[in-house]
């Protein structure tokens, strides 16, 4: 595998609505189905809290279950594979991306830096080679930590064994390029596939 002469020794690449498309519109009326409950309710303040410590790997995926059952009174049961089929198709490749991102690894290792959970990891390896073809996995759930806290900043750049200011890292979302940034990652916001090629070309990759 060659490498560009490049002061940048690893790239670090967000999941959702960067390498994958997130279709959450999607997702509402089928969880809302599954669980029997209202659409309006899939995404209330005690869903979202449960959520962040999904995020921070604070509950198993059986724990996350119970608590769902327990926050919207459900007594029937709710299969995990049922609701990985979900997100299976709310989950899309970003081909245009992920042909860039298979371009670049063969230049400089490629780490995913991603705030998920264990369900939507789960969904994710079930459906796309994604995660078979990154050099290295940080993962919020994995680590205790999200984006846009130093910790998991921290986490990567020790996994990648690589100082701040050798790491590039690309994220759709302003709070966490700012988080990367406050440690001296070289970080931008992600907007397209034609603005990320522009962004690589000025680390003199190709």
């Amino acid at each position: 595998m060659s490498r560009t002469n490049n002061l940048i020794k690893a790239v670090f690449f967000d999941l959702g609505n960067v390498l994958v498309k997130v279709n959450l519109e999607s997702a509402i009326p089928q969880i809302a189905e599954l669980f029997r409950i209202p659409e309006k309710a899939v995404m209330q303040a005690p869903i979202l809290a449960l959520e962040k410590k999904f995020e921070r790997g604070q509950l198993t995926i059986a724990e996350y279950l119970v608590e769902v059952k327990n926050i919207y009174h459900i007594d029937h049961s709710i299969g995990i594979d049922d609701l990985e089929r979900i997100w299976q198709t709310t989950f899309e490749l970003n081909t245009d991306v992920w042909q860039i991102a298979l371009r670049l690894r063969r230049q400089v290792p490629l780490f995913l830096l991603s705030n998920t959970n264990a369900l939507h990891i789960r969904a994710i390896r079930r459906k796309f080679n994604i995660l078979e073809n990154m050099d290295g996995l940080i993962l919020s759930f994995e680590v205790g930590a999200t984006k846009p806290e130093s910790a998991i900043y921290q986490y990567a750049l020790r996994k990648a064994d690589v100082t701040a200011e050798q790491a590039l890292f690309i994220d759709d979302l302003k709070e966490n390029v700012a988080g990367a940034e406050r440690l001296g990652l070289k970080a931008h916001q992600f907007i397209s596939a034609s603005d990320l090629e522009n962004i690589l070309s000025q680390y003199s990759f190709k």
